[in-house]
């Protein structure tokens, strides 16, 4: 089961709507391929999300390091 609704809106745009869920024997072979893309690209979104929290999150830790912004007054950084 799909964790979203590809939703075809009157002026023929799509939108993706991740509070449905679509079950796997409602999809035609052509809608399963277009379900199978879109999963991995939200899962690659997902990931790359993920990633830049964590590097915000490295960057906010070096920022606050005293060490750190010494280094930065210095020029060595």
């Amino acid at each position: 089961m799909y964790e979203f609704r590809i939703i075809e809106m009157e002026d023929g745009h799509q939108v993706i709507d991740r509070s449905l869920k679509t079950p796997y024997s409602s999809l035609t072979p052509l809608q399963m391929v277009e379900y199978v893309e879109v999963d991995i690209q939200l899962a690659v979104m997902e990931k790359m999300r993920s990633r830049r929290k964590l590097e915000e999150q490295h960057r906010r830790k070096f920022s606050r390091n005293l060490l750190y912004r010494v280094a930065c007054l210095c020029g060595m950084v």
